[in-house]
This record gives structure tokens, C-alpha cells and sequence, in this order.
């Protein structure tokens, strides 16, 4: 599995991920941009998509265009209803394509839980329910753990200390999370990588 966090903060939104992937009783880190589990959606400025589970889901997805077209950015159109009855259905629509999961049982037999963010809007999808979060929100298999931890930081922190803080306390106690912690957010498109070696900032 993975973690994923994000945090709300003056109109701009956060996000943070580890790079560790699992095989059976092995275990690797995903260094190539291509294979970050938060990408920059294809065409559109300020959005983002990620996603833990079984990482061949976030294969297909981060390659797939359309998701948001120029005519939903400039009529402001991305939000909860948008995200209901755009974004998972193109989701499930994907997977089913790929054969991913059934057509006849899309949503139980779905593996991978889903974010998708828009500027300062954060939403997760997960067997077909899309849920809007207010402040912040962790997925994953270490998202208790992460959740613990943005609880107990102060929102005076800068927003990324307080997710490396988050996925340092994923990491910790869950064997399926680890470095780097991969950083962007949704006025910058530019990622950061955070090594075990580099990390000075928290």
C-alpha cells in the first residue's frame, strides 16, 4: 500500500506521498517521476490525482487525458458535483478497460482508493463514493498513523513540514510505507524529493 496526505491552507493545496512499492516479501522505492503515486493531471494547471492500492491502477490513470478539459477550467466548474459525476466514473470507465476490475462488480472488486485535487478542493474517491475534505485528509496504509500526526501539529507549521511529519509517522509504524516523500502543490508545478539522507527539514 501506500500514504498519500494533503492539507488545505489559504487557498492552496498541499500534497505529500511516499515511493515505496511491495512484491510479495519484497519491497522498492519508485524514484522515476513516472511512478510518483501523485501526478499532475494531464491539460489543466493546479490539479492533481494520486492514488494508493495496486500501483498498475495508477499506471493507466496518470497517462489518460480528459479528465478536465479547457471548458471546465474556464467556467469554474470543478467541484463536488464535477468530481461525482466526471472524475470517478472516468476512473472506474479506465480500469474497467484495462480489465481491472469487473464491469459487473465495479465497485467491491475495486483496489485502489483514489485523490483528486483542483487548487484548494481535496477530494478522495473509494469504492465509488467521493468524499470532500475541509482541512486535510491522509489515504493509504498508513493513513491512521498520518492522520495522528496532522492532528497533533500546529497549523502555524508550514504545511509541508507537517505532511513530512505525517508520512514520517506512517513510515514508522507501517512496513508498506517508506522514503522518499515525494512534495508538490497546486501553485507550484515543480516536485520535490525528500531522501532518508536529505532530510533536514523536520
Amino acid at each position: 500500500m501506500s500514504v498519500i496526505v494533503a492539507i488545505k491552507e489559504n487557498g492552496v493545496t498541499y500534497l505529500g506521498c511516499d515511493s515505496q512499492v511491495t512484491k510479495g516479501g519484497a519491497r522498492s522505492s519508485l524514484s522515476n517521476p513516472n511512478n510518483y503515486k501523485i501526478w499532475k493531471v494531464k491539460g489543466v494547471d493546479s490539479c492533481y490525482m494520486g492514488s494508493v492500492g495496486l500501483f498498475r491502477d495508477s499506471c493507466v490513470l496518470r497517462v489518460v487525458s480528459g479528465f478536465v478539459r479547457e471548458l471546465d477550467v474556464l467556467h469554474d466548474s470543478i467541484d463536488y458535483e464535477f468530481v461525482v459525476n466526471r472524475i470517478e466514473p472516468m476512473i472506474r470507465d479506465v480500469l474497467i478497460d484495462h480489465k481491472f476490475i469487473s464491469k459487473e462488480t465495479p465497485y467491491e472488486t475495486m483496489d485502489s482508493k483514489f485523490l483528486f485535487v483542483y487548487k484548494d478542493k481535496i477530494f478522495t474517491i473509494e469504492f465509488g463514493a467521493v468524499v470532500e475534505h475541509d482541512e486535510f485528509v491522509a489515504l493509504g496504509s498508513g493513513e491512521s498513523e498520518a492522520i495522528g500526526s496532522l492532528l497533533t501539529t500546529s497549523k502555524e507549521e508550514e504545511p509541508y513540514k507537517r505532511i513530512i511529519k505525517a508520512i514520517k509517522a506512517s513510515a514508522a509504524h507501517d512496513i508498506y510505507v517508506d522514503y522518499p516523500i515525494v512534495l508538490v502543490d497546486t501553485s507550484d508545478n515543480n516536485f520535490s524529493v525528500i531522501t532518508e539522507e536529505n532530510d533536514k527539514r523536520v
